[in-house]
């Protein structure tokens, strides 16, 4: 079991660093005058709902389920998170030049982000209801399943040997077991020569043309290339096709969404870093290791 202090410290630490992630998260649901309610004291200060409320949303998603099987235990971290606050004030750490500076650098990227984070829910729903649909259409060959074949063969070092195999084959010899028995392809042979899957351009021009043009079931003659000569047995063919929009419609939403967001944010940055006097002296960095 996790020591109780523990578990509070790791509450105290998420509560603190607020994660601020939007990913799959889900809206804290209460009345509606939660909000207003106190919640806590702390001294002269007070927890409010809205505080609680504002720190709930500041989570990651998973942090977020993690927090709802227990309300009441994330409520005394932020109890303790202000008992920390007050402490600091005590001690004038808000009179730290150093904190002061980091607190500034805070809120600068705090603000970064909610400009981000609005910028983000405008460009989505300005996307076209219909933009995963034309990218669909304008990418097909992106869609389409690749022509492909399952093949066994047995490699050799002759035409003779060769020549014997079909002979062997044609006199109903079994093709795996005469695979182990002869072939010289150390990739396929334990398998009785089989190749499960083979798409075009994957063979030797002279296999693939073979190959290709067999239907399942059928014996090839020999077929010289490179390696060898080679008798081939085709199990299956699949011809190219393409898949289904509805298939693939939520995985281009998403491509569509991060890609145009993507181009929405640089377009952002492009714009106002024209509309700023930039000056940037990269000789002073020079030395820096």
């Amino acid at each position: 079991m996790v020591p109780r202090r523990l578990v509070f410290t790791a509450f105290l630490l998420l509560v603190t660093a607020g994660a601020d992630a939007h990913g799959d998260k889900q809206a804290l649901e209460h009345p509606p005058d939660f909000d207003t309610r106190v919640l806590a004291r702390v001294n002269d200060a007070v927890i409010t709902g809205r505080d609680f409320h504002r720190a709930f949303d500041a989570l990651g998603a998973d942090q977020q389920l993690m927090v709802r099987r227990n309300l009441t235990k994330f409520l005394e971290t932020l109890v303790q998170r202000e008992v920390l606050y007050q402490a600091a004030l005590r001690a004038g750490l808000d009179r730290d030049p150093d904190v002061i500076a980091r607190l500034a650098d805070i809120r600068r990227a705090l603000l970064s982000q909610e400009l981000l984070r609005r910028e983000q829910a405008a460009a989505t729903k300005a996307t076209p209801p219909d933009a995963s649909r034309r990218y669909y259409d304008a990418h097909r060959e992106e869609f389409t399943s690749k022509e492909r074949i399952s093949v066994s063969h047995i490699l050799v070092e002759t035409r003779e040997k060769a020549d014997a195999v079909v002979a062997r084959l044609r006199g109903g010899a079994d093709f795996a077991a005469l695979a182990q028995e002869v072939s010289r392809d150390d990739a396929s042979r334990d398998r009785g020569g089989r190749i499960p899957v083979v798409y075009r351009g994957q063979m030797s021009r002279e296999l693939e043309a073979a190959a290709f043009a067999l239907t399942p079931g059928q014996l090839s003659g020999v077929v010289q290339d490179g390696d060898g000569y080679h008798v081939l047995v085709l199990h299956s063919h699949v011809s190219a096709a393409p898949t289904p929009f509805e298939s693939v419609r939520a995985s281009i939403e998403r491509k569509v969404a991060a890609t145009q967001l993507d181009q929405h944010f640089k377009d952002l940055i492009a714009t106002l870093e024209r509309q700023a006097d930039i000056e940037m002296n990269e000789r002073a960095l020079g030395d820096v290791r």
